[in-house]
């Protein structure tokens, strides 16, 4: 009988490619990895991992045995699901991946929502970007993940998990108070502070800068977007989701030293609530997805904006 965590390693290697990565998402180190393979491999009696330049390949007998990893996942979740039904109160941890300005806007209320309706589930929260929070719901880390997807780029899809649209997040350029500026292309001059290269939101926000004529002076590179409406407060440019705004109010943004205009079109970003297809009916994760929901109209949108559901 072979072993299913270290079954579940070779799986993640298998989607991650390098012992690095997988390491890196199991929290281990490379060599624990390659200790549990080495076992595994004893197990089955034949090498299932092959070196190609940094990356690892996996032999046919170990593609084999990830596919029926798969499916033995899939029928524990769906076994976990039945049990949990038949219990029928929501109780228990349930793991949630979260970026910043969604936890920021939606916890909040979510907590609240929990303790109200369903107050044996402990909501477990992780702060991680979306494309990271869907790898890990995949592999089991976590068992719902809020993702996002700005226009024109769209989430990784896995057939193993189901997304709902909660709402959609305006887009806005973010300056002083002060600033005499009233649209985009006026902001050509100014320094620049955008997230990390490794995010989604940066990509789109330097690509709106271009399409409005101008390419941006990169001054800041900073991926807590508290620090980003500090630097606008102080004439630096930004582009953020009403998410991440302390608020939607014209008075109080200025309070707070800036202010918040519409970019060209009104973009909007979608923002998903993601969970395994097998574990969606489990009433705790359905008590999780329906408290997000219910803390969506207390999230911060700027007038005008759509509140939608996916």
């Amino acid at each position: 009988m072979y072993d299913l965590r270290r079954l579940a390693m070779l799986l993640e290697i298998h989607e991650r490619g390098t012992l690095a990565a997988t390491a890196k998402a199991l929290h281990l180190t490379s060599s624990a990895i390659s200790q549990q393979i080495t076992t595994l491999e004893k197990e089955v009696g034949t090498p299932l991992l092959r070196k190609v330049g940094r990356r690892v390949e996996l032999t046919t007998e170990a593609l084999i045995l990830v596919e029926s990893t798969r499916n033995i996942l899939k029928e524990l979740d769906a076994a976990h699901t039945r049990i949990t039904l038949l219990e029928g109160v929501p109780a228990g941890q349930v793991r949630l991946a979260i970026f910043q300005s969604a936890a920021k806007a939606l916890l909040p209320g979510t907590l609240a929502h929990l303790a109200e309706h369903a107050p044996q589930v402990q909501l477990h929260v992780v702060q991680i970007d979306p494309e990271t929070g869907l790898s890990l719901t995949r592999s089991r880390e976590f068992d719902l993940v809020i993702a996002e997807s700005y226009p024109h780029h769209y989430i990784p899809e896995y057939p193993e998990l189901t997304s709902e649209l909660l709402t959609e997040d305006a887009l806005n350029l973010v300056l002083a108070a002060s600033s005499p500026i009233t649209e985009l292309a006026q902001a050509a001059h100014l320094p620049w502070v955008f997230e990390g290269a490794h995010n989604t939101s940066r990509t789109w926000a330097i690509n709106q800068c271009r399409a409005a004529g101008f390419e941006p002076h990169i001054r800041y590179v900073i991926d807590d977007l508290g620090t980003h409406l500090l630097l606008a407060a102080s004439g630096a440019a930004a582009i953020l989701p009403s998410f991440a705004l302390p608020s939607t109010e014209p008075d109080l943004l200025t309070q707070a030293g800036i202010k918040a205009l519409p970019l060209p079109g009104e973009p909007e970003r979608k923002i998903f609530v993601t969970v395994r297809t097998e574990s969606i009916n489990q009433p705790a994760i359905r008590a999780v997805k329906e408290a997000l929901k219910a803390a969506v109209p207390a999230a911060p949108t700027l007038t005008g904006s759509t509140d939608g559901h996916q």
